[in-house]
């Protein structure tokens, strides 16, 4: 099974989103340009991807259709091109399910890791302290207490580092590969 490609773009541009998504949040400007730009490369690289798998399974084509209704929704509610109540929500929970089920879970469970222990233990430390600093800074600025754009933009930037600091830790060899299906 060949490496997955597109990986660290598809990375990239879901910083993108998180980016727009923190705008968005902050009242900053360009954050529906961030979303629209994250949202549609997502949809474009994850397609390519998919093209070019060579072994297609069923889980395949659960994921793309996933990403593409997503982006399709996300289009139709940022161009109030037309309005279906809860349709895309309805399968895209539906679908998520599935994949959860299917493979989200042995997903985080069959990781291997390129690096020694101690890294690894790093890794799950900056893990929790990304999803503290998040979880507080999304807190904070719902109450609208003190500090809590400062923890939320924290929050994104580490959220943002762990997705990319995420994919040189994990070993994607093809000797540890394991295939789910």
């Amino acid at each position: 099974m060949p490496n997955k490609i597109l990986t660290f773009p598809l990375r990239l541009s879901l910083i993108i989103l998180i980016f727009g998504a923190l705008f968005k949040i902050m009242h900053w400007p360009y954050a529906t340009q961030l979303m629209l730009i994250g949202e549609v490369l997502i949809g474009i690289l994850y397609s390519i991807r998919f093209i070019k798998k060579v072994d297609k399974s069923k889980l395949d084509y659960v994921k793309l259709s996933l990403i593409l209704i997503w982006v399709f929704s996300y289009l139709i509610k940022a161009f109030h091109l037309f309005y279906i109540p809860f349709l895309f929500e309805i399968l895209l929970v539906i679908l998520f399910i599935y994949w959860f089920f299917v493979e989200g879970i042995d997903y985080f469970r069959n990781r291997k890791y390129r690096s020694n222990k101690f890294i690894k233990g790093i890794y799950y430390v900056f893990i929790v302290v990304t999803f503290l600093t998040l979880g507080c800074g999304i807190i904070f600025k719902i109450q609208h207490w003190p500090y809590g754009a400062i923890l939320f933009t924290l929050g994104v930037l580490q959220l943002s580092m762990l997705l990319i600091f995420d994919y040189f830790i994990i070993d994607r060899s093809q000797k540890n590969r394991i295939d789910i299906r």
